[in-house]
């Protein structure tokens, strides 16, 4: 067990109502018990007066992938999980260790999973961007839980790839890729289901993955981070560390 006896660390980021969003995952987590060996660490830019709660305040502002990396910095459990806070989670989610302890991951070295939520999500080539066509299809780590070792021994004590500041857009894929090109392509636990808010505004503020369409609209910052994405794979190497840590200088700082 991790320091303090916390098992699990489960990490929401957020800037929106706290009442009308994360308090319902909190709410949900705290009916099935997992407060008894867990903590649940929210990063926000705005005060939350929750004592069940481990409050992180979003200095930085920047997005999702930012505020869940200074989520874990603050977190001790043995396994770490990154969830929503517009959707909702399953009772299973207090057995995710169980599937990374499995024969599945027996013979694997990165034991790190994403908890399914519908059909599966894939990387690869992009349509209107060609320059993603070197990317293998491989399945998406969208909501990826991991041990603490996994954390501080491949992922460099981030969660997303530091270099995904400009919008959150891509930083699941580029976990995805690492696994890939590591030859251990991403696992969703299919018995550890979310589910999507009726009320989620995930569509309108562009968080899901765009197209464009004919006229190739896409979010703000999209086009910045797509690029960081493909200099990152572009750069990556089988047995390249993951990302840099806060003892090293900028890996890939491109």
């Amino acid at each position: 067990m991790a320091k303090n006896n916390i098992k699990n660390s489960f990490l929401i980021a957020t800037k929106r109502n706290y009442d009308t969003h994360a308090k319902l995952v909190v709410d949900q987590l705290e009916s099935y018990g997992a407060l008894n060996d867990g903590e649940i660490i929210i990063c926000c830019p705005f005060p939350i007066n929750d004592k069940r709660i481990k409050y992180v305040k979003d200095e930085k502002q920047m997005n999702g992938n930012v505020a869940f990396n200074e989520a874990s910095v603050h977190s001790v459990g043995e396994f770490i999980y990154v969830l929503c806070d517009d959707h909702y989670v399953s009772k299973e989610i207090l057995k995710g260790d169980e599937f990374l302890n499995s024969l599945t991951f027996l013979n694997r070295k990165y034991k790190i999973s994403s908890l399914a939520s519908g059909a599966p999500c894939y990387i690869g080539s992009i349509p209107n961007f060609p320059e993603t066509d070197f990317i293998p299809t491989s399945v998406m780590c969208r909501f990826p839980f991991f041990t603490r070792e996994m954390y501080i021994n491949h992922l460099n004590g981030n969660v997303f790839h530091p270099n995904f500041n400009i919008c959150s857009h891509f930083a699941d894929n580029y976990i995805s890729y690492f696994l890939e090109i590591n030859g251990e392509p991403a696992i969703e636990c299919g018995y550890i289901q979310l589910q999507q808010f009726s009320t989620s505004d995930q569509v309108d503020d562009g968080s899901v993955e765009p197209f464009g369409g004919p006229e190739k609209k896409y979010p703000t910052g999209y086009i910045e981070s797509l690029k960081v994405y493909v200099d990152l794979c572009r750069n990556l190497k089988k047995g390249d560390p993951y990302s840099y840590d806060k003892k090293q200088k900028a890996f890939n700082s491109l």
